[in-house]
């Protein structure tokens, strides 16, 4: 059963960081152009967006399933709370993103450039943070 959710929760991992990377670059360079999403990208893009969505959903189920199989409980270390509140910043500005995308795609006007930048360099520090507090979490 962990063997099941390890590689669950790796593939989830690797699918939400490759999706969610990839989005958000797009998505930041048209903001930085200014320039209006074809239909076909924005399509893609909500596409890859849910997928990284349920990615991310995937990561968390599995996640906490591991921690309940491995400790019996959540562990008490600071560490992993933090890594938690990592991770949900990282959640957050998944959904920001295809929110904003959303509105993007419904009003037919390029995303917004500050709004974008500010989720980007959100998700990019909560992963830093989410990576660290793992190794201190299994050291």
């Amino acid at each position: 059963m962990i063997e099941t959710l390890k590689t669950l929760h790796f593939v989830s991992l690797w699918a939400a960081g490759g999706i969610g990377a990839g989005g958000w670059i797009i998505q930041y360079v048209l903001a930085k152009n200014g320039a209006r999403p074809s239909l076909e990208l924005v399509q893609s893009m909500r596409l890859m967006g849910l997928l990284a969505l349920v990615s991310v959903v995937t990561l968390w189920a599995t996640g906490y399933s591991m921690a309940i199989l491995i400790y019996g409980a959540l562990p008490s270390a600071t560490a992993f709370y933090i890594k938690l509140l990592a991770a949900a910043l990282v959640l957050l500005g998944s959904i920001g993103t295809n929110l904003e995308t959303l509105r993007s795609m419904r009003s037919g006007t390029p995303p917004r450039a500050t709004l974008m930048n500010t989720l980007v360099w959100i998700v990019r520090g909560s992963l830093i943070v989410v990576l660290v507090m793992t190794a201190i979490s299994f050291s």
